[in-house]
């Protein structure tokens, strides 16, 4: 059986829409106070909630965004005497919207929105019970479903941003509101900024949720913690932390995914320009040039394919051109496939372009280097 949760301070509503959704065989209680309300959500789950738009203290449209940040996982009807708040019902992803004085006919098409999206949602859970969930962080921020190449689509920017600031801060941890609001709306004030993040939790949270995806931010007193339900995720930002601080050593059981991370790098949320994501950007791309290296170093170890370690020493190079090292390896690299012409293209090609980017010529050492394979 359906069962449902009615908030409206007016009395007469309350009871009134509680006797039409008893008549429809739906399992119905009712609030006056949308406090008392909120604190036995969690504890009756019901499947829709019916809230008036405009209560004294917490409104409507609040208590929605607390109820989703709180991890209310069903669906919400607004209850309104103005069709003018139609537009910021749907702000907060409800599902739909009833006009005072509630009329029968409306309110069954409400609950047949309400057990279609209940009946899509089990079938979801029961169809693909054992998905693995892919979370990039190369680049731009994406969430895949099982080996579907196609990420689910973000409600806004800030929502996929306040994801992977959680996500990365790792472990069972609380976050403060406060921190929130000064790490992805410091170019708010107080009060903008606290709207703006109840508003994008409970869109995150209600796109994971329409997604099927057992992932979600939960509010826990004047903080939220991310919460992470699924048995299979993989994030390509901790992959490449592992190969970085993992004692196991590269071997040929695992190079080919060291191989795979290295290769697919792109600094870490490139799209996104909070000051919080310079910092991560800086610390993932020293992860990455140190676990580049130490691919490389294994590479060298094996006597592997000089055109296999070129592959590496080139993605480096992308982020670091002005490394003499990995410069002075590419030189014996070129060297080993091309043979003399080989090099001096590279180097002819090297030089010119530390001039034109720094006004200076080749270090001491790649030129003794350079000269010591010519006369090879």
């Amino acid at each position: 059986m359906l069962k449902a949760m009615v908030i409206e301070d007016e009395a007469l509503t309350n009871e009134h829409t509680c006797r039409l959704l008893r008549n429809e065989n739906i399992e119905a209680v009712g609030y006056t106070n949308s406090y008392e309300a909120f604190d036995n959500i969690n504890i009756y789950k019901p499947d829709v909630l019916f809230l008036d738009i405009e209560m004294p203290e917490m409104d409507g449209l609040s208590l929605a965004e607390n109820a989703y940040a709180a991890g209310y996982a069903g669906e919400i009807v607004f209850i309104t005497a103005y069709d003018q708040y139609a537009l910021d019902a749907f702000r907060v992803s409800a599902l739909d919207y009833l006009l005072k004085p509630i009329m029968l006919e409306e309110l069954n098409r409400s609950i047949e929105r309400v057990k279609k999206r209940r009946t899509a949602n089990l079938y979801n859970k029961s169809s693909n019970p054992n998905k693995k969930i892919r979370i990039s962080l190369f680049g731009d921020i994406l969430l895949y479903i099982g080996e579907s190449n196609t990420s689910i689509r973000w409600m806004t920017s800030k929502s996929a941003e306040i994801f992977a600031f959680m996500l990365l801060q790792k472990g069972d941890t609380k976050i403060s509101k406060w921190q929130l609001m000064d790490e992805i709306w410091s170019d708010k004030d107080q009060h903008k900024a606290d709207i703006n993040l109840r508003s994008t939790i409970s869109r995150l949270n209600k796109t994971l949720r329409e997604n099927d995806i057992d992932i979600s931010i939960t509010c826990i007193g004047n903080g939220y913690k991310l919460c992470i339900n699924e048995l299979n995720v993989e994030v390509d930002a901790f992959k490449l932390e592992d190969i970085v601080f993992d004692n196991t050593q590269i071997s040929d059981k695992n190079f080919e995914c060291y191989d795979s991370i290295i290769s697919s790098y792109t600094p870490i949320l490139e799209e996104f320009n909070s000051e919080w994501c310079y910092e991560a950007r800086e610390i993932y791309h020293r992860y990455f040039i140190n676990g580049a290296k130490k691919l490389l170093k294994y590479y060298e170890s094996i006597a592997a394919e000089p055109l296999k370690m070129l592959k590496i020493i080139e993605i480096i190079i992308k982020y670091e051109p002005y490394d003499e090292d990995i410069r002075k390896f590419a030189l014996k690299l070129h060297y080993a496939i091309g043979g003399k012409k080989s090099v001096k293209k590279y180097y002819l090609e090297y030089s010119d372009f530390i001039k034109n980017e720094l006004q200076i010529d080749p270090s001491y050492s790649i030129k003794k280097l350079y000269n010591r394979i010519l006369n090879t």
